[in-house]
């Protein structure tokens, strides 16, 4: 997986915590960031199950996260 802890707030991903030495926190995600397109596609609105659902992947897989940052 991703490496990620994330929570649904006011129907955004909300990351939690980033495991250490994982795919996400190497790529520099932090508590506190919101997800907002997984692949380029929003995700504003759905479940979370739907969200953690479109980050899984088979192993070696590449997904593509747009995140904000307040």
């Amino acid at each position: 997986g991703l490496g990620l802890t994330v929570s649904l707030e006011d129907g955004v991903v909300k990351v939690v915590t980033p495991t250490d030495d994982t795919p996400a926190a190497r790529a520099g995600m932090k508590a506190n960031d919101f997800i907002t397109h997984i692949d380029g596609q929003l995700i504003y609105g759905g479940t979370l199950n739907e969200a953690v659902d479109r980050m899984r992947g088979v192993p070696g897989t590449t997904v593509k996260l747009t995140v904000a940052r307040e």
